[in-house]
């Protein structure tokens, strides 16, 4: 059931994505991240907001699976320590040192149900106004997609007769 919902939001987002790249680009100038893309937690690529990044569309493909698989195993991982079923909101990744010209930053964070958000930007930027930022945009898009699935699910209840 889940996933046929989602395949359905994906479909109807379709349209919609200028918008969805539109918030996203305004967090990147805004924050100077390199790029940000929307996905499902199935690993679906929904957007990305590259900018002047040029990899190819497998490489953003690639990167929504395996920070999918990260968040399910991070929420699996929380289970099985504290016997509990809480929600992972967000995982923060950092490879590399601050000092590291090469060093990267990753945030996946939840912005409503079953999409995620994910971040990657260089370690010396300042992660406070990017948490500052990423709040706001979460809102931003929570609002959104809630919208879009009311819209939804009105629309299939019109049909049912």
């Amino acid at each position: 059931m889940v996933k046929k919902k989602m395949r359905c939001l994906c479909k109807v987002v379709e349209p919609r994505e200028s918008e969805l790249k539109e918030i996203l680009k305004k967090l990147r100038e805004r924050t100077n991240i390199n790029y940000s893309l929307l996905f499902t937690e199935d690993g679906l690529l929904i957007t990305v907001e590259n900018g002047s990044f040029t990899y190819d569309n497998s490489y953003f493909e690639s990167l929504a699976a395996i920070s999918a698989g990260i968040l399910s195993l991070s929420e699996q991982g929380i289970s099985l320590l504290f016997n509990n079923d809480r929600v992972v909101n967000q995982v923060s990744i950092q490879a590399g040192h601050q000092i590291d010209k090469d060093g990267f930053e990753i945030i996946l964070e939840y912005v409503a149900n079953n999409i995620i958000l994910g971040i990657v930007f260089p370690n010396n930027l300042n992660i406070g106004i990017i948490q500052f930022e990423l709040a706001q945009i979460i809102k931003k898009l929570s609002s959104y997609f809630l919208t879009l699935e009311n819209d939804m699910t009105e629309k299939s209840v019109k049909i049912l007769p």
